[in-house]
């Protein structure tokens, strides 16, 4: 089987890295080509909870020849529109592209390679790209899970090798409720990595703000609104499902706060892809994969969503110079009265 990862970044790097040492070949495929050079010329350097030196293949998408049968994708949703032409070119027509970004992605990779080649994954583990090469693992080795699933649901033999080729990498696991688990991640993402965005540090620094975790709590309870209405059932992740931490007054809040920490303290050093996209001067996927779809989906059936909404203007005027990148940010929010 002839395997690339398209959009070898932090999490790319450390997935090729890993496959690549438990005896897959697998091409890791990025635009960067000060980053290509540098795997290419060093080996992929994992740091942080992991470390790590493996010699692997690097590619840019113009260096490709011959096709692939499978293509772990996990080019951000902003550049689908340069990366997946390349994706296609080189695709097999009996292969594969798992869908591996934030939000809800498979949509829009099906509409380009085909709903019969395309097979969503939930990553649910963090990491930080450091330099050209060099990777940091922010989640603890035994907490690398993934979540597949066909976008029809159904149990397929080659979801099941999917699964087998992921177990070099982490902890695979397939579900059925592919929607359920995507939005169980969506609900995370949008409220830890996006405020830690807002206070320009990790996740830890959002658990250690009172302020901020309060603001996470309450785009963690809009979401799980917005799932109800539009009846998608959040899957568990990582054994914890996330409708236990729904409220609906100030007292069930304050006293599901400390749960909040507890669930997230294992990836307290995640450094979110959202401030680094701003730090470089790069609008973030912040309306395409995170808050922005809660947003949408919550006018389209008719929730209010005011602290996703507060939270996407400020990471957008952050992106555009608007306001400064400081924790001082998260004071502009204003958390919404609770019904008398």
């Amino acid at each position: 089987m002839r395997m690339a990862i398209m959009g070898a970044g932090s999490l790319g790097t450390i997935i090729g890295a890993l496959l690549t040492k438990n005896g897959y070949e697998v091409d890791l495929i990025d635009s960067n080509v000060e980053h290509v050079e540098a795997l290419n010329k060093s080996g992929a350097k994992i740091v942080g909870l992991m470390e790590l030196v493996q010699p692997v293949k690097a590619l840019t998408p113009e260096q490709m020849t011959g096709e692939y049968d499978l293509f772990f994708y996990l080019v951000k949703s902003t550049q689908h529109d340069s990366a997946l032409p390349y994706v296609v070119k080189h695709l097999k027509p009996e292969g594969v592209v798992v869908a591996m970004q934030n939000g809800i992605p498979e949509d829009a990779v099906a509409a380009v390679v085909g709903k019969e080649r395309t097979v969503g994954c939930i990553v649910g583990w963090g990491a930080t790209w450091l330099e050209p090469g060099v990777s940091k693992l922010t989640s603890a080795p035994d907490r690398m899970t993934y979540d597949l699933g066909e976008m029809d649901g159904k149990d397929t033999p080659r979801l099941n090798e999917i699964v087998k080729i992921l177990s070099a990498a982490g902890i695979p696991e397939k579900s059925t409720n592919l929607i359920g688990i995507r939005w169980t991640k969506l609900t995370i993402n949008s409220s830890f990595s996006t405020m830690s965005a807002v206070v320009a540090g990790t996740y830890g620094d959002v658990l250690d703000n009172p302020k901020a975790l309060t603001c996470a709590a309450h785009i963690w309870q809009e979401s799980l609104a917005v799932a109800k209405a539009a009846g998608v059932s959040p899957e568990p992740l990582q054994g914890f499902d996330i409708r236990q931490l729904d409220f609906s007054t100030q007292k069930e809040r304050d006293e599901k706060l400390p749960l909040f920490s507890k669930l997230l303290t294992p990836h307290r050093n995640i450094k979110t892809g959202i401030l680094y996209d701003i730090e470089a001067g790069r609008m973030p996927e912040i309306e395409t994969a995170y808050n922005g779809i809660i947003c949408s989906w919550g006018q389209k059936y008719g929730v209010k969503t005011p602290v996703n909404e507060q939270v996407l203007e400020i990471v957008k005027g952050m992106a555009e110079g608007k306001y400064k990148i400081e924790p001082a940010n998260v004071d502009r929010i204003k958390i919404p009265d609770f019904p008398a």
